[in-house]
């Protein structure tokens, strides 16, 4: 019960720092993670969590990993492999080179195998944080991918060596050749593993496929449980388990590529519900290591041989030196790239900054920390196993305030707001070329199908653009459709075009509505807008008819009216007094009205050539948006986080869609 209680608050504090978030944006969601983790263990609870290292890797760094792997982009990691590479492989062994010796010297309370292991851990970049990064500070879009694809590397590379470390440390015995065969050995075995596992994976998907068993539940309980079971599998055969997620993480997002209804719904469940997995891992790393903080802190502050003030001191200093070895590094890749010689050494070194600053540590460098074992293999503690967790969590915390705090003033004044405007004019210009490229489609027999597909994204243009002024205008335009209706109704019943009882009928709907959004008195006095005798008389044989009878008669007055709204509507389109876009959509929305009416009910065919259509016309649309975003993504005006939700709503539209028409 205790342990269920504790679970349960985490959980709880998991969300809540989502919210405190939302309240004091300035401050990362990992910090009020790390505060909330520190508050809980203010709290009369009775029960102590003991991490178990092994378990740590297992249920922490495995989903977190292969998750980064499923959302690597291909095509960028390739592109920028170079940069990537020297940052994720070159960095990381300079880093572990450098800070190993330099931690030793600087606390040789240390020892220097565990002085490498904590390298190690500080080596990574974290995928997570820069992800946090953009949506914070406008980094160049180049800048991005390399940091993107850095941080999903570098975590093999980080982990593969700090485990090598910490089993030197253990066991007292290492070897530089040895461990780097070793090294060079596992980690093919775990690249390949991986992938040939996928692929078994992949196999009894496929064979459950085969059998009709098309559950998404039981599909997408295959697809949470991959990265542990790899990650155990590769372990039990000595390979490394790190690079076997990775590469099955990669390997599966090649995926989703066959599109069918099935398909495309677990694609659905699989974004919503790993968004919810890694965020909650993420989030209970760091109230793991607020809750272990204080214990820590205690144990270091009691410690008379390092003062208070030095350790807060040798974790800025850590810091620094972290930073400006990653500076010194991307200097030497800027020269030895061959940059072109007008550009001044002051934009050489602001980049260099940029990248620097962006090398956020944090939820892979705290996992590796906190899974360091408790003892050696001779039964004696691990030396300084809380001193090494406490520089850790100090570096982590630094680089995030300098990230938070100095990335913005060197990347300019532009605020947050403005771009989220810019994309929010990106995205909007996106849908606009995929409505403009529809609208050259449009023939008399597709019409119908091209409106439903078109007032779509007519829909998620109007939910992105949220201006006053153009809802004020669509509601105006909403009034004058309201009013033509019942203009052209009146001139109806006038000319005797249509029964008195189905014009009353339908003039006092349109009189509620009219009354209801303008407060004009004379619609409240017509809701029984009766003048005539002969009209009474007319109702009351009305009364008379059929279901079907009453039910043809109303469908005639609207087929004039729509008709007569759809006049209206071109003779504005023509003037070009309202927005155009508006004015279109609601037009395509009537003629389908108009369509659905006027049509056959004995034609054969029809729906099946409206789905036909309808499908047909909606991959036109998909492509047309993915090759935009895809454009837009390249240039940088959208980010790889308004690229998911993009591609999310792609795959909502392509759901619903089938839906409509199965």
């Amino acid at each position: 019960m205790e342990l269920f209680e504790f679970i349960l608050l985490m959980l709880v504090a998991v969300s809540l720092s989502n919210l405190v978030n939302r309240f004091i944006p300035s401050i990362s969601v990992p910090i009020i993670q790390i505060v909330l983790g520190m508050l809980i263990t203010l709290l009369p609870l009775h029960y102590e969590l003991k991490l178990n290292p092994e378990l740590f890797l297992l249920l922490f760094i495995a989903p977190l990993l292969f998750n980064d792997g499923r959302h690597a982009d291909k095509e960028a990691l390739w592109k920028l492999k170079k940069p990537i590479l020297l940052l994720a492989l070159g960095l990381v062994f300079v880093t572990v080179a450098v800070m190993g010796y330099f931690l030793n010297w600087l606390l040789p309370v240390i020892p220097l195998a565990a002085a490498f292991a904590l390298a190690a851990a500080l080596a990574p970049t974290d995928a997570v944080a820069v992800g946090a990064l953009e949506q914070k500070v406008k980094i160049p879009h180049q800048t991005m991918q390399v940091l993107e694809g850095e941080s999903l590397i570098n975590d093999a590379s980080g982990l593969v060596s700090f485990q090598f470390a910490v089993a030197a440390m253990v066991t007292g015995v290492f070897s530089f050749k040895t461990a780097s065969i070793s090294f060079i050995a596992i980690s093919l075995g775990g690249v390949v593993l991986g992938l040939l596992l996928t692929l078994v994976k992949y196999g009894v998907v496929k064979w459950l496929r085969k059998l009709g068993m098309e559950n998404v539940t039981l599909h997408m309980l295959i697809e949470i449980l991959t990265p542990f079971l790899i990650f155990m599998a590769a372990e039990e055969l000595g390979v490394n388990g790190i690079l076997a997620v990775v590469a099955a993480g990669i390997a599966h997002s090649f995926g989703y590529k066959k599109m069918n209804p099935e398909v495309a719904k677990l694609s659905v469940v699989s974004k919503s519900t790993w968004s919810v997995i890694i965020f909650v891992l993420n989030g209970l790393v760091f109230l793991l290591l607020g809750t272990q903080l204080p214990e820590i802190i205690q144990t270091i502050w009691s410690n008379p041989e390092i003062g208070n003030f030095k350790i807060i001191m040798y974790t800025l200093l850590l810091t620094l030196a972290v930073l400006g070895l990653r500076l010194i590094w991307a200097m030497l890749m800027d020269i030895f790239e061959g940059t072109k010689p007008r550009d001044p050494w002051a934009l050489r070194l602001k980049k260099a900054l940029i990248l620097s600053l962006s090398g956020v540590r944090g939820t892979i460098t705290l996992a590796s920390t906190l899974s360091l074992p408790f003892l050696l293999n001779d039964g004696t503690a691990f030396p300084a196993r809380d001193l090494i967790i406490f520089l850790a969590a100090g570096v982590i915390l630094w680089t995030l305030l300098a990230s938070n705090y100095l990335l913005p003033l060197l990347l300019g004044k532009e605020t947050q707001t403005e771009q989220e405007e810019d994309e929010i004019q990106a995205k909007i210009e996106i849908l606009r070329n995929v409505v403009t490229g529809l609208n050259e489609l449009i023939t008399d027999q597709n019409r119908l199908a091209t409106a439903q597909i078109i007032n779509t994204y007519t829909s998620r243009m109007r939910t992105l653009k949220k201006d006053e002024k153009k809802d004020k205008a669509q509601r105006s335009l909403g009034l004058s459709v309201l009013k033509w209706e019942r203009e052209n109704t009146l001139h109806a019943l006038e000319k005797k075009e249509v029964n008195p009882y189905t014009a009353y009928r339908y003039l006092n709907r349109i009189n509620k509505l009219l009354f209801m959004h303008t407060r004009d008195a004379r619609y409240k006095k017509e809701f029984f807008p009766v003048k005539h005798w002969d009209e009474v008389f007319g109702m009351l044989q009305q009364v008379r008819l059929s279901f079907r009878e009453r039910r043809a008669e109303l469908n005639s007055l609207r087929i004039k009216n729509i008709t007569y709204v759809i006049k209206q509507l071109n003779v504005q389109l023509a003037e070009g007094e309202q927005d155009m876009e508006m004015v279109s959509s609601l037009i395509l929305q009537y003629e389908r009205m108009l369509l659905g009416l006027t049509r056959n009910e004995k034609e054969t065919g029809t729906r099946k050539e409206f789905g036909i259509s309808l499908q047909e016309l909606a991959r036109v649309g998909i492509q047309l948006e993915r090759d935009n975003i895809q454009s837009m993504f390249e240039t940088g005006r959208i980010s790889r986080q308004g690229v998911k939700e993009m591609k999310r709503d792609i795959l909502f539209m392509e759901h619903d869609l089938r839906e409509e028409t199965s």
